[in-house]
């Protein structure tokens, strides 16, 4: 029935305020070809206005006013809280709907209830809290002599320092971290220094930034000879030894089906918030036989893929 409602309704806008450009973005494209494909099966009727955000408290405003201008039908934040948040100070009449990655909508007052959300806002996010003390784990289990881990943070993911803090400690592993302020972040310089503090694994926070450098640190890495750990799969794609996240397919489809069921007029405060629940393990075993690690058995058998 949602899919017929906005088959309808060929005229159907839909406004995206991403913290990334398209081109890098790691959900935007799903969740538009996904809302495409759901709302018109496959006739792409549905229009979408894309917005970057570089960050800033202004940009942000700015971007998110554009798109409220725009009489979009409905509004997604993705990944970032003040993006969610500069468009709820502007009270749309067009539903919000965000992709919580970074951020605990529930803790950080996004929303006030999960099952009944407030401010006209609901969504779906993932729980980095409890993925955080798995990555730690997994780094134990596949080095088990280990006594220090490097780890990334920055403003955007600052909301994940202290369950890191957590894991660590109750993996009893040191830890080293780096705390990025202003861009462009010089992931080479902390490495080096990782390096020669004898660090013996790197981890990245889930960040829009590391996500989009992932190549930059990739080299990084590679260069201090560092196993590392990413939080989505195109970081091990890219070198990193393991990523543990998100199903991206899965999480952007389920944002689009909540998406339809916005524009078709179910409301917002009637559309429980959803806790991501598909994770899955990319190990990249080229990364490990360059630095002469060996994946035990047990961790090769919870892998969704190995990159060969």
């Amino acid at each position: 029935m949602a899919t017929r409602a906005i088959a309808q309704s060929p005229g159907a806008k839909i406004g995206i305020l991403d913290p990334s450009p398209i081109e890098h973005s790691l959900y935007a494209p799903g969740v538009m070809q996904a809302l495409a494909e759901l709302g018109s099966g496959g006739n792409n009727r549905v229009s979408f206005e894309y917005r970057v955000a570089d960050g800033s408290e202004e940009m942000n405003r700015k971007r998110a006013a554009e798109l409220v201008a725009a009489n979009c039908d409905l509004l997604i934040a993705l990944r970032a809280e003040p993006l969610v948040r500069a468009l709820q100070e502007l009270r749309p009449a067009a539903p919000i709907l965000f992709l919580a990655v970074d951020y605990d909508p529930l803790a950080r007052g996004v929303v006030t209830n999960l099952r009944r959300p407030a401010h006209n806002t609901t969504g779906v996010y993932v729980t980095q809290g409890a993925l955080i003390a798995k990555r730690v784990r997994l780094m134990r289990e596949l080095l088990p002599k280990a006594n220090r881990l490097i780890v990334f943070a920055d403003p955007a993911s600052a909301d994940q320092v202290e369950a890191t803090r957590k894991a660590s400690a109750a993996a009893n592993l040191q830890l080293m971290l780096v705390q990025f302020q202003a861009r462009p972040y010089n992931y080479e310089s902390y490495l080096q220094d990782a390096r020669a503090l004898d660090s013996d694994a790197f981890m990245s926070l889930a960040s829009p930034v590391f996500a989009q450098d992932r190549d930059r640190i990739h080299a990084a890495i590679s260069k201090a000879r560092l196993p590392s750990i990413g939080t989505n799969p195109l970081q091990a794609e890219a070198g990193f030894l393991l990523s543990l996240g998100s199903n991206i397919p899965k999480l952007t489809r389920r944002v689009a089906a909540m998406g339809v069921r916005l524009l078709s007029g179910t409301k917002a405060s009637d559309l429980a918030v959803e806790q991501a629940d598909e994770f899955e393990l990319v190990i990249n075993l080229k990364t490990a036989r360059t630095l002469g690690v060996a994946i035990p058995d047990s961790l090769l058998a919870q892998a969704s893929r190995i990159i060969r």
